[in-house]
């Protein structure tokens, strides 16, 4: 009985990713004329604990996409992965440790932010 018990414990950790915007930059789902290069942004985040820690995590898209320098991107696909290595991990940490992916994907005007740091 307790076998069962700690097995329906470790299958029902779950991994949430919500994503997002908070429109610091333009982000759409519709075509724009003016994109016209395709860009791809991955990322990651942790989970621990069967997934139970944290219990999601809040990805902004626009964010990301400010971060990787772009003014904006349109037609956006998101992918959400777990590629063989973070399934491996996973399976020799025991649940303890679980990885997961996400690839944002669209196109882009080309023009690249003016970051901060390049100013001085």
């Amino acid at each position: 009985m307790k076998n069962i018990f700690i097995s329906l414990f470790i299958l029902s950790g779950c991994t949430t990713i919500h994503f997002r915007s908070n429109q610091s930059v333009p982000v759409s789902f519709e075509g724009n004329p003016n994109h016209q290069k395709e860009v791809s942004i991955v990322g990651h985040r942790d989970f621990y604990f069967w997934g139970v820690e944290p219990e999601e995590h809040v990805v902004y898209v626009d964010e990301e996409v400010k971060g990787a320098g772009f003014d904006g991107i349109s037609k956006l696909i998101i992918y959400e992965h777990k590629n063989p290595q973070d399934i491996l991990i996973s399976f020799l940490t025991l649940g303890l440790y679980l990885p997961r992916g996400y690839t944002i994907t669209g196109f882009t005007s080309g023009t690249e932010l003016i970051q901060e740091s390049s100013q001085k």
